[in-house]
């Protein structure tokens, strides 16, 4: 079994749950970030704390849904190829 179709599963540019993956899980990496850069204190610091770690949670099931569903028929082959003209369906 080759590494390819387990790939193919999660690179579905096409469908929602792939976009939605990668931008919780980069608002999870931007607010960890300032979390460490600006070190806020009290109330702030929790609540960016908490986000960050529900945005990472929330990816990480987005990405764990993309990984169990089997990809959808347009990512098993090259479906932007044009038929020549000669062997169309009319």
């Amino acid at each position: 079994m080759s590494a390819q179709p387990s790939w193919r599963r999660l690179w579905q540019p096409h469908r929602a749950l792939f976009w939605l993956m990668l931008v919780f899980n980069g608002l999870s990496s931007a607010m960890a970030w300032y979390l460490n850069l600006a070190r806020p204190q009290g109330l702030l610091l929790v609540l960016l704390t908490a986000m960050a770690l529900g945005n990472a949670l929330m990816g990480m099931w987005l990405l764990w849904r993309l990984w169990s569903e089997a990809p959808s028929e347009s990512t098993q082959g090259d479906t932007h190829v044009q038929v020549p003209a000669d062997r169309q369906e009319r």
